[in-house]
């Protein structure tokens, strides 16, 4: 009994190990690394983000979730978008579009660095930048939305700049123009992955159409035995919050996409990842509701962010949609991220429940014995 009890203090003690392996960051550290297949990896003691090398494609997990079995969400930038707003909401539906292109037709390059401030990274950043057409489309690159390669000539020239950004501590960001503050946010150290789009020489059609980048968010991308679906999707509106699960599809007609309702006293709106069963909020989709226009000349301009998505069976597609900005550029603020507190339970404390109890129960078993030894 006592060697038995020693193979358990032993075990225990090993799987504390497990925790934190020697390769994660220490506690609030963000890290970042490249692989031989050119996506790069972004890690702190919160969340992992893997970025893949070829096109706008983030997959996030929980950091002690070792590779994100129970739980891994990712975020796809799918589609650069054309339309003129018919029904004046001033979000996208699929029977408004003009022209389109898939955003993996396009070449892209992925750089990295990191902020240090007194030998401590405070900081850590990659971006994509896109450039001109690929000379051969990659198999198994994500096309949603609409049939066909569209019209990747008519955007080849267009620039695309998605920098994205982790914090040590929680960062708080402003969104001003020329008249001057509009509103503060803050950004979750160690755990938000917060982006800067930036979109330029685009060329429109008329002063009446606008722009939306369609994104894919997944939640069912579990590394290990697969639960398809497993969670659903809150969006937090003004009057209710819609509640779905992924594997709905309201697809089958076009215009089936529904303009997101702002919520009152907020400027940052975001799609929630909850789990099925328990009920508890893993991630997040979120974006701010106002991007900044740069004119031609400098002059600035903060304008509306209008926002629509449509579940689609394999996740949910999010379009966000800019106004007109003809000879300027416009920037915009989305992030993905995770609640802490939602961490999934990775079986270590269950089995350090199990470790005590049988620890527990031989410790009594070697005293009974003792005491009838008497």
């Amino acid at each position: 009994m006592v060697a038995l009890l020693g193979t358990m203090t032993t075990t225990a003690t090993a799987m504390h190990g497990m925790d934190r392996p020697e390769d994660r960051p220490m506690p609030g550290m963000p890290d970042h690394s490249r692989m031989n297949d050119g996506s790069v990896w972004i890690n702190t003691d919160i969340i992992t983000i893997m970025a893949n090398g070829e096109t706008p494609q983030l997959h996030f997990w929980f950091t002690s979730d070792e590779g994100g079995t129970l739980a891994r969400f990712s975020t796809n930038y799918v589609m650069l978008i054309e339309f003129e707003d018919l029904n004046d909401d001033g979000a996208y539906q699929r029977n408004e579009y003009l022209y389109f292109a898939p955003l993996s037709a396009f070449e892209w390059t992925i750089s990295t660095g990191e902020v240090v401030d007194d030998d401590i990274t405070t900081e850590v950043w990659l971006k994509y930048t896109k450039s001109g057409v690929k000379s051969s489309m990659m198999p198994g690159m994500p096309m949603f939305g609409h049939d066909g390669m569209g019209d990747i000539e008519r955007f080849s020239d267009v620039t695309l700049q998605i920098w994205a950004h982790i914090y040590l501590d929680d960062y708080v960001g402003t969104v001003s123009d020329d008249h001057g503050i509009h509103f503060n946010y803050t950004v979750a150290g160690r755990s938000e992955l917060k982006m800067d789009i930036e979109i330029g020489n685009f060329p429109f059609s008329s002063e009446n159409s606008s722009v939306a980048i369609q994104t894919i968010q997944k939640e069912n991308e579990a590394t290990g035995t697969q639960n398809l679906h497993h969670h659903r999707m809150e969006t937090r509106e003004r009057f209710r919050n819609v509640s779905f699960s992924s594997d709905m599809n309201w697809t089958t007609t076009g215009g089936n996409e529904t303009r997101f309702e702002r919520m009152n006293d907020t400027e940052c709106h975001r799609i929630d990842f909850m789990d099925q069963d328990d009920g508890i909020t893993q991630g997040f989709f979120s974006w701010l509701d106002t991007a900044v226009i740069t004119w031609p000349g400098g002059e600035t301009e903060a304008v509306d962010v209008e926002v629509s998505y449509v579940p689609r069976g394999d996740g949910v597609a999010v379009y966000l949609a800019y106004p007109y900005f003809d000879d300027g550029s416009i920037l915009h603020d989305p992030s993905i991220g995770l609640y802490p507190e939602g961490a999934p339970d990775t079986g270590i404390l269950l089995n350090y429940v199990l470790i005590t109890g049988i620890g527990g129960i031989a410790l009594v078993a070697l005293l009974v014995v003792l005491v009838r030894k008497k």
